[in-house]
Parts: C-alpha cells; structure tokens; sequence
C-alpha cells in the first residue's frame, strides 16, 4: 500500500499546484490513498471554505487533516459536520463542530486518521495531547493508524511520535511549512517525519509575502499578510507499507517544482 500525504496546502498558489499537478503526480506514484493538510488553503492561508474544499477533493485528495487556523473562516462550521473525509485536531479545547479522527476502509481494512494539535509555542491551547491520543487509540478497532501532528516544536513532535509508536504505522508533523530532513522507520514501526513541509510559493516567509511579515517582525508595524507570488514546490511524503502486515517498508521526502 502506498499513501502520498502533502504539507500545508498554502493559498490561492498551493491550491493552483494541486489543481494542476496532482493528477499527474498520481499517475506517476501511483498512490493508494491521498491526505492533504488543509487549514492553510484558503483567503489569506487561513482555514477551507467550501469551494476550496470541493477543488481539492476533485484534484484528487482523499482525506483532509487541519491544524490551528481550522476555525478562522467561520464558513467552515457550516459544512465540516456534513463531509466524511475532514477532520480537525482531536484535542481542541472547548465545544467545537467536527471530528478529531476518522475511520475508513480501504482493502477490507480499517484505517483510522488522527489530528492533533501540540502545546509548544501554539496559539490555540490544546488539551493534552498524550491523554487525547491513548483515549482515542484505546478504545477504536483499527488495522492502520495515521497521525498528523500540527506543532511548532521539533522535540515535541518526535517525543510524541516515540510515545505512540507502539500504536501509530504512520506518524508525520505539519505546521512550520518547512520540509525536514529526518525521515525514517521510528523504533522499526512508525514511519515518520518531523515536518512534510508545505505547497506554496516556497521564496517566501513559509507561504506569506515577505514585506509585511518583515515589518512587523522589525518595525513592529502591523499589516495585513498577503500570499506571496512566485514559483510554487510541492512538499509530501510517500509512505509504503507492507500490504500484509501494514508495517511502513519506506518513507520518501518529495519535493516537486514544476
């Protein structure tokens, strides 16, 4: 089994990217299944509307994961009760619309996808993450566990990483749009990255135009960040498992500009 699982889809350039190259990139790689992180795609690289939403899913992504901007396009609680394939960290605080994991079947088997959200340098508090994850993991029938975990911190992603390898085949970080380069089999069970990276305009400060981004981190001055426009990289990994055990054989960092 192969699952392709790509970075922060970010703004009108990321969304461009998938539109027009996913397809191919499908072809070529021949995944099974396609995960996408979604809460960077639309206005302003902030939350999924709808329609960005529905051009995603015909490109051809599967199952979409979110992270800490979920809720800033109030849009999204109209419709994110009402699809099967979309979910948002599982630890978020308080009475939110949603789901934190979902199961799905693929080949008579049960795939359950995860989202969590970290606690190191977030703006949005999360419950323990730890407490979340063994609660849902414990008391769910899955043959193959996916983990996307929306965090700053590096040591935190890999510390809750080696915590659930004994439960999690896959296990990969989201949020700081910036690819790692530590790819590989966690304790010979999970496969695992610290961060799949992002897919936007790659020259920019991760997504954003650099002008207002600068000004307000030398001057102070606050702005409005706008997307940046320039050539677009797509981040992602390719994960194969074992179709048997479900056991990850390989991960692959991919790194796609046209």
């Amino acid at each position: 089994m192969k699952i392709l699982i790509i970075g922060d889809i970010y703004g009108q350039p990321g969304k461009r990217m998938i539109q027009s190259y996913l397809p191919s990139l499908k072809q070529t790689l021949k995944p099974d299944i396609v995960i996408a992180n979604a809460e960077n795609t639309s206005i302003g690289g902030k939350s999924l509307i709808k329609k960005d939403y529905d051009l995603l899913k015909a490109a051809g992504v599967d199952y979409f994961t979110m992270g800490n901007h979920t809720f800033k396009n109030r849009e999204i609680n109209d419709y994110i009760d009402d699809v099967p394939d979309l979910i948002r960290p599982a630890n978020w605080p308080g009475n939110v619309k949603g789901r934190g994991f979902l199961i799905f079947e693929y080949n008579n088997k049960k795939i359950l996808l995860l989202n969590l959200l970290g606690q190191s340098f977030m703006n949005i508090p999360g419950i323990n993450p730890f407490t979340i994850a063994d609660e849902i993991l414990n008391n769910n029938k899955y043959d193959l566990a996916i983990v996307d975990y929306h965090a700053e911190a590096t040591a935190e992603k890999i510390i809750v990483a080696n915590y659930l390898s004994k439960k999690v085949q896959i296990f990969f970080g989201t949020h700081t749009h910036v690819q790692t380069a530590d790819e590989r089999i966690l304790n010979k069970k999970t496969a695992y990255i610290t961060d799949v990276g992002f897919t936007g305009v790659f020259d920019s400060a991760i997504g954003a135009d650099f002008k207002a981004v600068t000004a307000k981190m030398k001057d102070d001055i606050k702005s409005k960040f706008i997307e940046a426009q320039g050539p677009v990289r797509l981040n992602a990994i390719l994960v194969t498992l074992y179709d048997n055990t479900l056991k990850p054989y390989s991960i692959e960092r991919i790194q796609f500009t046209p």
